[in-house]
């Protein structure tokens, strides 16, 4: 491997965890506030607005770049979704001590249920020094690191492991993600505050992580021998992370239980002919820095790798490869 560390970005709901947890996030506020409309509503208008895009558009994407660019225009119905929210007002006086609280106790119930593995896998990046971020298009990231930690110290109960913590330190995980105000007005707040426009002030599209994935590692600043960038996701919003990343994973279930949009993400990549590996055949070529290559007019990396859990992941080559190198590092400094 032609670097000695690995700076990890993960997206959240689908990838961390099993499924999306939007409509547990505003479950939370529905609570606190009955009166507003129901989950079932809010989902549907979203449903029937981007129903209105794929009628009126009718051309279904059959490159990456007509892909890319109908990802890009989902960004209006995101706004709109998210306006539509707010209007209700169903975070008003939502807190973050109640997210943390109604977090924590929805995975403690297995409510909400975070996929194994992934402490191995930051706690392997974080003894090499390497950046570990996650990256989301979700409303709360008081909510996500929430999650982490009840995740964290059930793993340590059921294990019995009292040093997990020491190894997968979380206040060092950078978390990026959108933000319930909550006040009188249940408003969420705006990502990038110095932005124009309101629609392009949030995280809402695959365009918007690449921004943050680039930001959390300082993508652009790195240069010469440089750690290996390495994104996991499993939906369509994480596409550009996955192009852009030096080793980008698709978190995929069995065959007969992925998700739509485990499914889609798939689709896409087909279409493009970029070729997605099972993680378990890596060997020592693909471990040096992948060349790039134009696809549409873009420079991407045009091989990607898919894995169905984290253990997978902890078990390929590079992960292999830097737990090696980091015993070695240990040893050196003994």
């Amino acid at each position: 491997m032609s670097s000695n560390s690995v700076h990890l970005v993960l997206d959240f709901d689908g990838t961390l965890t099993t499924s999306s947890t939007l409509s547990l996030i505003y479950d939370i506020g529905h609570r606190l506030n009955p009166s507003c409309p129901s989950w079932q509503s809010i989902s549907q208008a979203y449903i029937d607005d981007s129903n209105r895009m794929e009628t009126t558009s009718m051309v279904k994407p059959t490159t990456l770049l007509q892909a890319l660019q109908r990802l890009e225009s989902l960004r209006a119905i995101e706004y709109r979704s998210i306006a539509r929210v707010e209007a209700t007002k169903v975070f008003r006086g939502v807190t973050k001590e109640i997210l943390h609280a109604a977090a924590e106790k929805m995975v403690r119930d297995a409510e909400l249920e975070m996929r194994d593995g992934w402490q191995k896998l930051v706690g392997m990046v974080m003894k090499g020094e390497g950046k570990v971020g996650v990256v989301s298009v979700g409303w709360s990231g008081v909510f996500i690191r929430s999650c982490l930690h009840a995740s964290l110290d059930r793993v340590r109960a059921a294990e019995r492991d009292s040093d997990l913590h020491n190894r997968v330190n979380l206040p060092l995980i950078d978390v990026r993600a959108n933000n319930i105000l909550g006040g009188d007005e249940g408003k969420m707040d705006r990502y990038w505050r110095a932005a124009t426009s309101d629609d392009k002030s949030q995280i809402l599209t695959a365009e918007d992580k690449l921004r943050v994935m680039k930001d959390i590692v300082g993508m652009d600043d790195l240069e010469g021998s440089r750690p290996l960038v390495v994104y996991v996701g499993d939906s369509t919003t994480d596409l550009e992370c996955l192009l852009h990343a030096d080793v980008g994973i698709c978190l995929r279930d069995e065959a007969a239980s992925m998700t739509w949009e485990q499914r889609e993400l798939q689709e896409i990549l087909d279409q493009a002919g970029i070729d997605c590996r099972w993680v378990g055949n890596m060997d020592e070529g693909d471990l040096e820095m992948p060349p790039l290559r134009s696809i549409d007019g873009g420079v991407y990396h045009s091989q990607t790798w898919w894995a169905r859990d984290f253990d997978e992941i902890c078990q390929s080559l590079l992960f292999r490869e830097l737990k090696s190198m980091s015993q070695n590092a240990r040893q050196t400094q003994e």
